[in-house]
């Protein structure tokens, strides 16, 4: 663990380092904003560092806002660097040709100050139209067939969400608006796939968010699984939570609902000790069909041939913030939507809340409402 936090700290100074060194260079014809800039822009790295660290320890209003402002900084910090790695591509180019840019360019000092406020206002630009993404979610509707049936219930109507990342940054005002959300669908049942919780589920307590999740209104549960991030925090504080408030955590548990169908919970990979799909699933009735709410989308082709029907599945965010998402899909199988294999489906969904800044700029937040329908020898 400290060996990963010193990588981590040594990455991100260097990072930090790189884009600082390249924004102070475009500033060259600037004046005294080169120092405002530099000065604004090391106290932004800090307060994402200080925020990002105390986070986890502190049960703090100061720490959370630390942590909401900073970690905009992370939005800055990937562009910039994007930005400046392009700009210095174009420098290689033109000393590989033994050319150099100041003598190509008429007025180079004033121009870079130019690029750097155009820089500026298209990532501000970015950051507002990532923010709504973040923020307002879209519904994905979809409708699956499994080849079983189940006496009296002809359809389930599940509305499943991820990566709420409820803290610091996504807050009481934000759940609000998602229960309004859920509840207006009016499914039968919904899952909570883990990554409920960014790591200290202190703010959550604080704000007594809990009362909003005892809104959401599903006849047959609410259910939830751990995530990477509950692992992280405090995980038997965030589930004991949960369950006060009518949720109920499923850790490598399977339940049989209205005696109809199951729903197997796993603990998130990260956890230890955690229990393999077969041993999960080996005691249940196959003849009824079988959903898995798993974090991570990991282990499909064990999942398959354990006989479930259905698998849910978050954690990746389809990256969050472009570029990542091309990293995310080869990474995973399906890192965002659907999928089958043979009879068993399943669905990656990019995440309802974000990590960090409350900004997506690969895809938008997402609430899965599926509507599954039991028929003998069905497709979907």
């Amino acid at each position: 663990m400290l060996l990963f936090v010193l990588i981590f700290l040594l990455l991100f100074v260097a990072a930090n380092a790189y884009i600082l060194s390249r924004g102070w260079q475009l500033l060259e014809a600037a004046g005294a904003f080169r120092r405002v800039y530099l000065v604004a822009s090391v106290l932004w790295a800090a307060l994402f560092l200080a925020g990002m660290l105390l986070k986890r320890q502190l049960d703090s209003a100061a720490a959370d806002m630390l942590w909401r402002v900073g970690a905009w900084w992370l939005v800055v910090l990937l562009y910039g660097f994007l930005a400046s790695a392009s700009f210095d591509f174009l420098r290689g180019i033109c000393w590989i040709s033994g050319k150099k840019l100041p003598e190509m360019i008429p007025h180079y000092p004033q121009l870079k100050w130019i690029l750097f406020a155009v820089f500026s206002f298209a990532l501000a630009a970015v950051m507002g139209a990532g923010y709504y993404n973040g923020t307002r979610a879209k519904v994905k509707t979809l409708e699956l067939s499994v080849a079983k049936n189940i006496p009296g219930k002809q359809e389930l109507h599940i509305v499943a969400v991820s990566d709420l990342h409820l803290g610091a940054v996504y807050t009481k005002r934000s759940l609000r608006r998602w229960v309004a959300q859920i509840n207006a669908l009016q499914p039968d049942i919904v899952f909570l796939l883990g990554d409920t919780f960014d790591d200290n589920p202190a703010p959550v307590i604080r704000e007594n968010a809990g009362a909003l999740l005892a809104q959401i209104h599903a006849p047959l549960g609410v259910f939830a699984v751990t995530g990477n991030h509950e692992m992280m925090g405090h995980p038997a504080k965030a589930m004991d939570y949960l369950s006060q408030h009518g949720v109920q955590p499923l850790l490598d548990t399977a339940v049989l609902v209205d005696n109809r169908f199951y729903v197997v919970g796993r603990l998130d990979r990260s956890a230890w000790g955690r229990k393999t799909i077969d041993s999960l699933t080996a005691p249940l009735d196959k003849a009824l069909p079988v959903i898995l709410l798993d974090h991570q989308p990991r282990e499909w082709g064990d999942i398959a041939r354990a006989g479930v029907d259905l698998s849910l599945s978050g954690h990746t965010h389809h990256g969050q913030l472009w570029p990542l998402n091309l990293l995310t899909e080869r990474l995973y199988e399906q890192d965002w939507g659907y999928l089958q294999k043979d009879a068993m489906h399943f669905y990656t969904t990019c995440g309802l809340g974000a990590w960090g800044p409350p900004v997506r700029t690969a895809g938008r937040a997402e609430i899965l409402q599926l509507r599954v329908r039991f028929e003998a020898g069905g497709d979907e």
